[in-house]
């Protein structure tokens, strides 16, 4: 995924491996009108939100078990 600033010249490209099958995007929408899509903030995420409750995609560990997944942001 990129994102990009809106002189395009910068921006970053946000990946991840196969275990982050999600997306979580927040933005500043309930902000006061002046500061409102000033910023984004993307998650990466391993299950839906609710998964809790609905059981997809949720990842159980047993004790002494290992979970180990990648992702970052590369700046362009």
């Amino acid at each position: 995924m990129d994102l990009d600033h809106p002189d395009g010249e910068a921006g970053v490209t946000l990946w991840a491996d196969e275990r982050f099958a999600y997306l979580r995007v927040f933005t500043g929408d309930t902000l006061a009108p002046r500061a409102r899509r000033t910023g984004l903030a993307v998650e990466p995420m391993t299950c839906p939100p609710d998964a809790f409750r609905s059981g997809t995609d949720v990842t159980v560990l047993r004790p002494g078990a290992r979970w180990t997944g990648t992702w970052g942001l590369t700046p362009r």
